[in-house]
C-alpha cells in the first residue's frame, strides 16, 4: 500500500534512481529509513518537510536512524531546507547527520550548477507526446524557449528533419534503452538552421520513462571544417581552384565525355617574364598582379569553365562541351586563348606602376591528346614551352612530336644531373694572345661535357637544358672552384708561363644571387689564388638588369682584386653612358663584327670605333673569333692588342693548356714579362705621338 501522506517527488527518482514511496514502504506507513540518499532526495524535493527524529535501536545499531514524517507549510531557500531537517537526536550521531546534510546540499548545488551552466543544451521530453518538460538556459537561448514557461513544444518540432524519421528514432531509443548520437539540423531561436550534434538517452523517473536530449551547437565547427576544406582545394592567394580541385574536375569532365562523346580542352598558361617583375618590384606587387590576372581570366571565360592556379605564374583553363570533332575543339580553344591573351595584354596599374604582361599558352584537347589527367597536363605543359620557344605571347596546339621532344629533354636533364654528380664535366681553355709578340696573355675558361656514350659535347648543346632543369648555379659554382684550383696549380709550377688572368664566364643568375660576393670570397680563400689573376666575363644584358646593384657588386669584387670584362660587346642593350658607369677593365668585341671585318666596310668602321673609344677611356680590348690572317692583320693595323680564336688556338684541355704554358715559358722567360699596364702605356704613347 502506498502511504497517501508521502507525496510524489519526481526529482528524487530522476537523480537517485529509486522511488521515495518504495523506500517509505520498507519502514512502514508512518516512518522511513533515514539514510544519506534519502536526505539528498528530500533536500532536492520541491516540498519542504519537518522530520521528527526518533530512536529505533536495532536500525540505529546498523548506522541508521528512524524519523517520523509530517507535512508542513513550504519554506524557501537553503535556510528553509536546513530548518526542515530539525529534530531531536536520539543518539550521538547528530553531528554526523548534520555533516551529511551539508555535503549533500553542496553536491546538489553543484549538480544544479552543472545543469544550469552547461555549454550544451539539455532538454527533457515526455516520450508519449514528445512535449518539452524542462530545459537548461543554454537550450532556451539556442532554441528560443521563453523563460519561466515551457511551451507546447514537441521534440519533432524542434528539428528541420523528416518528422516520421525522428519519431521512429525516438521510439527506438525509448524501446531499446540504447543511447543514440546523430547530427540534426535544428530550428534556432531566430528561425534559422542550427546544425547540432545530439545525444538521445532514455531515463527512468517515478516508474516512467523520459527522453533526455543533449544538443551541441556545431556551427563554428562546421564553418571551420568548410574553411579547411576550401583551403584544401583552392589557392590561398587568388581563391582559384588549385591542382587538387582541377584534377578532380578534369577527371569528371573525362567521365562526362565518355557518356556524351563531347570533347573538351585544357589551356596551360604561363606568364612571360613574370620573374622580372617579382625581382625588380617585389613579391607584394607580384602577388597583386597575379590576383588581377586571375580576375581577368575569370571574366574572359564562360561561367561553366574552370580556371585554376597550379602555383607561381602557371594557370590552367578547363573547357567542356566543345563538340565531337577535334578540329572544332581546337578552333574553339584557339579563340578562347586569343581572348585570354588580349585581356591579359592590357595595362595593369599597381601601386603607381604601369605594368604589361603577356602569356604563353599550350592547348590540348581530350580525349584526342590524352585520356587521363596527368597526361593531359603534361602535354599541355609541353605545348606551352613550345609557345615560349616560338617567341612568347603565343598559343601552341599540342602535337605528338612535341611529346617525343619533351621526353628527350627529360632524358638529357637526368643525364646532366648524373654527369654533374659523377664529374663528367671538364674544363677547356681557349687562350688569348698578344697581337704584337704572339705570346699568351690569358685564357677563357670553357666547359665541355664528356658524355659516356656520346663523347665530348659542346656547351651550345647542353646549356639550355642546364638552365631549364635548375642546375645552372650548381654548375657555375663548380666551374669557378675548378678554375681557381687550376690557377693555383699554375702559380705553384715554375715551369709554366704565368698568364695575366683566367677569365671565367659568370651567368646573370649567378651574378645576381644575394650571396654571390661572399661565395666568391670563400672560393678565393680556399684556393689561395691571387685574385688579380682572375677575371669575370659577363654580358651587357646581365649587368643592365639592375645597373646600380651591378655596380655595387662589381666594386665589392674589384676590392678583392678581381677584374671584369664585358663579353660579346656590341650585341647587348647598353649605351655608352651605361658603359661609362660600370667599373670594367676589358671589352670583348663579339665575333659577329670580326667575321667580315677585313671585307665589310661597315664592320671595319664599327671595330675601329670600339677600339678608339676603348683607348680613350683606358679599357683593354680582346677581339673574339679571329680565324684568318686577314682579320689579324686588320686588327694589328687598327692597333688592337689582343685576340682570341682558332687562328691562335682552339679550346684546349687542361693538359693541353699546361703544355702551351710550358712552351710559352721557354719562348718568353719570366724575367722579362710584359704586363698589361706596359702594353697600355706603350699604346697610349704611340697614340699621342
Amino acid at each position: 500500500m502506498t502511504d497517501p501522506r508521502i507525496p510524489a517527488v519526481p526529482r528524487f527518482a530522476l537523480l537517485f534512481g529509486v522511488q521515495l514511496v518504495l523506500l517509505a514502504a520498507t519502514q512502514g506507513p508512518a516512518s522511513i529509513s533515514f539514510t544519506p540518499l534519502l536526505l539528498a532526495a528530500l533536500i532536492a524535493s520541491a516540498a519542504t518537510f519537518v522530520w521528527g527524529l526518533a530512536t529505533k535501536r536495532p536500525l540505529a545499531d546498523r548506522g541508521h536512524a528512524n524519523v517520523g514524517l509530517s507535512e508542513q507549510s513550504p519554506t524557501s531557500g537553503d535556510a528553509g531546507a536546513g530548518a526542515a531537517l530539525a529534530g531531536r537526536p536520539s543518539n550521538a550521531r547528530q553531528r554526523r547527520l548534520a555533516g551529511y546534510a551539508r555535503r549533500l546540499r553542496n553536491d546538489l548545488a553543484l549538480f544544479r550548477a552543472v545543469f544550469e551552466q552547461s555549454a550544451d543544451a539539455v532538454l527533457i521530453f515526455d516520450p508519449t507526446g514528445g512535449r518539452l518538460l524542462d530545459c537548461n538556459p543554454r537550450a532556451k537561448v539556442l532554441f528560443g524557449v521563453p523563460d519561466g514557461v515551457l511551451p507546447e513544444l514537441r521534440f519533432v518540432d524542434m528539428h528541420l528533419e523528416d518528422p516520421a524519421r525522428l519519431s521512429g528514432l525516438l521510439g527506438e531509443v525509448m524501446q531499446s534503452g540504447r543511447n543514440q548520437s546523430l547530427r540534426i539540423d535544428c530550428r534556432g531561436a531566430d528561425g534559422g538552421v542550427v546544425p547540432t550534434e545530439v545525444s538521445l538517452s532514455r531515463i527512468e523517473v517515478e516508474g516512467g520513462n523520459l527522453l533526455l536530449c543533449v544538443a551541441r551547437d556545431i556551427r563554428e565547427r562546421d564553418d571551420a571544417a568548410q574553411r579547411i576544406e576550401h583551403l584544401a582545394y583552392h589557392d590561398v592567394l587568388t581563391n582559384l581552384p588549385n591542382r587538387s580541385l582541377l584534377t578532380d574536375r578534369v577527371s569528371r569532365a573525362l567521365a562526362r565525355h565518355r557518356r556524351t562523346g563531347l570533347s573538351g580542352a585544357l589551356l596551360f598558361l604561363d606568364l612571360d617574364r613574370f620573374k622580372r617583375i617579382n625581382d625588380s618590384l617585389g613579391h607584394a606587387i607580384g602577388d597583386e598582379l597575379l590576383k588581377e590576372v586571375s580576375r581577368r581570366l575569370r571574366a574572359a571565360l564562360r561561367e561553366e569553365d574552370t580556371v585554376a592556379r597550379l602555383g607561381g605564374d602557371e594557370f590552367v583553363v578547363l573547357l567542356e562541351g566543345l563538340g565531337r570533332e577535334r578540329a572544332v575543339a581546337v578552333a574553339t580553344a584557339r579563340e578562347i586563348a586569343q581572348k585570354i591573351r588580349s585581356t591579359l595584354g592590357e595595362e595593369y596599374l599597381l601601386h603607381g606602376h604601369a605594368l604589361y604582361v603577356t602569356g604563353s599558352i599550350g592547348i590540348v584537347t581530350f580525349p584526342h591528346d590524352g585520356d587521363d589527367v596527368d597526361r593531359l597536363l603534361r602535354h599541355a605543359d609541353t605545348a606551352m614551352y613550345h609557345a615560349k620557344g616560338s617567341g612568347r605571347n603565343g598559343a601552341q596546339v599540342f602535337e605528338g612530336s612535341m611529346d617525343e621532344a619533351a621526353l628527350s629533354r627529360l632524358r638529357v636533364e637526368e643525364e646532366l644531373r648524373i654527369g654533374l654528380r659523377e664529374q663528367q664535366f671538364q674544363l677547356y681553355l681557349q687562350p688569348f694572345f698578344a697581337i704584337r709578340g704572339g705570346h699568351i696573355l690569358g685564357a677563357e675558361v670553357l666547359l665541355r661535357w664528356h658524355h659516356p656514350t656520346a663523347g665530348l659535347i659542346a656547351p651550345s648543346e647542353f646549356m639550355p637544358h642546364i638552365e631549364n632543369c635548375g642546375l645552372m648555379l650548381k654548375l657555375d659554382d663548380w666551374v669557378l672552384s675548378e678554375a681557381c684550383r687550376l690557377l693555383s696549380e699554375i702559380q705553384a709550377d715554375p715551369a709554366l708561363h704565368m698568364p695575366d688572368s683566367l677569365a671565367v664566364n659568370v651567368s646573370q643568375q649567378q651574378f645576381h644571387q644575394s650571396d654571390f660576393v661572399d661565395r666568391v670570397a670563400n672560393t678565393l680563400a680556399n684556393s689561395g689564388v691571387d685574385p688579380g689573376r682572375l677575371q669575370f666575363e659577363i654580358t651587357e644584358t646581365a649587368l643592365m638588369k639592375d645597373a646600380s646593384d651591378s655596380v655595387e657588386r662589381m666594386n665589392a669584387l674589384k676590392k678583392m682584386g678581381i677584374r671584369f670584362a664585358i663579353d660579346d660587346f656590341g650585341t647587348g642593350y647598353s649605351s655608352l653612358a651605361d658603359l661609362r658607369l660600370l667599373p670594367i677593365d676589358t671589352i670583348k668585341i663579339d665575333r659577329s663584327f670580326i667575321q667580315d671585318v677585313a671585307t665589310d666596310p661597315h664592320d671595319a668602321a664599327i671595330v675601329r670605333a670600339i677600339l678608339s673609344m676603348a683607348r680613350h677611356i683606358g679599357l683593354e680590348v680582346v677581339a673574339e673569333g679571329v680565324e684568318s690572317r686577314a682579320q689579324l692583320q686588320f686588327l694589328r693595323e687598327a692597333e688592337c692588342t689582343c685576340y682570341q680564336g682558332f687562328l691562335g688556338r682552339p679550346p684546349l684541355s687542361v693538359d693541353g693548356f699546361r703544355e702551351e704554358l710550358r712552351f710559352s715559358a721557354d719562348l718568353y722567360p719570366p724575367q722579362k714579362p710584359e704586363t698589361r699596364g706596359d702594353r697600355m702605356s706603350a699604346d697610349a704613347t704611340k697614340t699621342i705621338a
